[in-house]
């Protein structure tokens, strides 16, 4: 997930395609991510994760704390 939103593989795109990648993995390695706040959706905190991520505002420990929580 933080290669993929940090190396700009595309023009275009990278964060979208880091989202699709993100759902396709979770999901076909038997998981599920729970959202920790009841006031947004997971959906809306995985936005929130990989535009942090992309803006270097995580660091590797920082996503697998966040991953770890959900």
């Amino acid at each position: 997930m933080e290669s993929m939103v940090g190396n700009h593989g595309f023009a275009d795109g990278n964060k979208r395609t880091t989202l699709i990648l993100l759902n396709l993995l979770i999901e076909r390695s038997g998981y599920r991510l729970i959202r920790s706040r009841s006031d947004v959706s997971i959906q809306q905190e995985v936005e929130d994760m990989i535009l942090n991520a992309a803006r270097k505002q995580l660091s590797f420990d920082d996503l697998v704390k966040w991953f770890g929580e959900r």
